[in-house]
């Protein structure tokens, strides 16, 4: 395995989850890190280490650099993603990573000319635990999965001017914290859904990010159906605390993961007509670190089979129409 010389791309809450993550993780180090100013660059090194720059562009040009971790804004993670690529830094970039299909085909096409490394940086997809769900739905233990319903919300405040709460730019439910059970449904299935919906509370924005009122899905209720038959629901949120669970149902039985986004409690196998069994799941060092030992362990394959560049697309395809749906794009 690789031991890569990191730089980070942002100075964010996630960007610090990364940072913390490395040391533990024992397969790289954080030797870079870009922010719009350099006293912030300079406060997240005085903690996490490495160089601080006033720049993202600077990170690049930094020639210790290997890999980059982007940690900004949605609407900013495509366009760095192709400087990042075409400085030929390998990239692991936050989610979700575009705005559009078309974005994410012309970043992805930058990565491939550059034959570098790249993985959307959906955390709890690297996690042992979604890996053993994966195989244990493989095995046919529940049977054929029909359902899944899952949840992802949170409470925070209103009128924020942040991008999180700029439809514009990517804010909202859906694409902070609703891409996550769109992720895992797809995982389940291994297939594309042929049809999707989606319906949301749409609030005006107190952000202006993009320089123009906008409006923001504060909640939502999505649906996938799935050639196989399988059909996924799932709820998101911003200012609504959710359940924050997932439970796949099949035939046999069902998987009930009690926190499928941070990997942090136990998962039950409940067979019809029996009691739940926990299954054991490896733990790792740190949820996000983990994700850099993926990097390090697959970097001649320049992607991770169980979050590939097809995933990213497919995964946007969908967030994309769901948007289209409520008249947020």
């Amino acid at each position: 395995m690789s031991s890569l010389n990191w730089g980070i791309l942002g100075t964010g809450a996630i960007a610090k989850k990364f940072a913390e993550g490395l040391p533990p993780c024992r397969s790289g180090e954080l030797v870079s890190v870009g922010s719009r100013t350099l006293e912030k660059a300079d406060a997240f090194s005085a903690e996490f280490g490495g160089r601080g720059f006033g720049s993202y562009q600077e990170v690049l040009d930094d020639p210790k650099v290997q890999a980059v971790y982007i940690s900004l804004p949605h609407h900013l993670h495509c366009e760095w993603t192709i400087k990042a690529a075409q400085a030929g830094k390998h990239i692991l970039c936050e989610k979700p990573f575009a705005l559009s299909v078309a974005e994410a085909k012309e970043a992805l096409a930058e990565v491939k000319k550059a034959d570098v490394f790249f993985m959307e940086a959906f955390m709890y997809r690297a996690h042992p635990q979604t890996l053993e769900i994966k195989q244990l739905i493989g095995t046919g233990v529940i049977g054929a999965p029909k359902m899944m319903h899952a949840e992802f919300g949170y409470i925070s405040q209103r009128e924020q001017t942040t991008f999180r709460f700029d439809g514009s730019v990517g804010g909202g439910a859906l694409m902070d914290v609703g891409c996550y059970p769109v992720s895992l449904a797809r995982f389940v299935a291994g297939e594309e859904p042929q049809k999707v919906a989606y319906s949301a509370e749409l609030l005006d924005s107190a952000a202006t990010i993009s320089g123009e009122p906008a409006k923001y899905d504060s909640y939502g209720i999505g649906e996938m159906i799935f050639p196989s038959g399988f059909r996924a629901t799932f709820g998101c949120a911003v200012h609504l605390q959710l359940n924050n669970w997932a439970t796949i149902f099949g035939e046999n039985g069902r998987i009930h993961i009690t926190d499928p986004w941070f990997c942090n409690g136990p998962v039950f196998v409940q067979l019809n007509g029996r009691e739940p069994e926990p299954i054991k799941v490896n733990p790792v060092p740190q949820l996000w670190g983990n994700q850099s030992v993926v990097v390090a362990q697959l970097l001649d394959q320049r992607q991770a089979a169980f979050i590939s560049w097809n995933d990213t697309l497919g995964n946007t395809a969908i967030l994309e129409a769901m948007r289209k749906s409520v008249g947020m794009l």
